[in-house]
């Protein structure tokens, strides 16, 4: 089977990458890599979760790439339904983005990372794939009222998240891969 298709890969940077998530979700992912995007990463409300917009919003500088995980989901305009209903985003109902939609699925880029221990990761010693992978990720979108207000947010409270990764959630995947791996 090859994972290069478009119809079968999603790009997940938030809590869903967590094994315990989409298995309580009843998601049927595969975990294939690890790999990096462009984009800035930012906490919701609460700090419960994070959303990622695209790196040239805001502030230039900084961490322009966010790290999560990849995977292969068999029949996944069926399950896009779901994801898309987590994240709030209208595409698979109206066939579009809508305004109003808290985050907007996308098609991206991604680059797979590999990494045998999670200190080479926090040392950004990975070593990158070469070609990059087109697949579904979201986005947070700016016309929302609450991503606004958490980007455009005073500096002295930045919800920015920096590192560009929800270690959590990163760490459980990389467990739950050395186990099955």
């Amino acid at each position: 089977m090859s994972y290069e298709s478009l119809e079968s890969l999603v790009f997940l940077t938030n809590r869903l990458q967590n094994p315990q998530v989409y298995k309580a979700m009843n998601l049927p992912l595969e975990f294939i890599t690890f790999g990096i995007a462009e984009g800035k990463m930012y906490a919701h409300l609460y700090r419960k979760g994070a959303f990622v917009v695209p790196p040239d919003v805001r502030n230039r500088w900084g961490n322009s790439v966010v790290y999560g995980g990849l995977f292969h989901c068999p029949d996944l305009w069926y399950y896009l339904r779901v994801l898309d209903a987590y994240m709030a985003c209208s595409k698979t109902t109206l066939g579009m983005n809508h305004p109003r939609d808290m985050h907007h699925r996308i098609i991206k880029d991604v680059t797979p990372i590999r990494f045998n221990t999670l200190d080479e990761l926090a040392r950004l010693k990975y070593r990158e794939g070469t070609q990059p992978f087109q697949a579904h990720t979201y986005e947070g979108n700016l016309q929302h009222p609450s991503v606004h207000r958490r980007v455009y947010a005073n500096p002295a409270r930045s919800y920015r998240i920096k590192s560009g990764i929800e270690v959590e959630h990163v760490q459980s995947l990389f467990e739950e891969a050395q186990r099955e791996g």
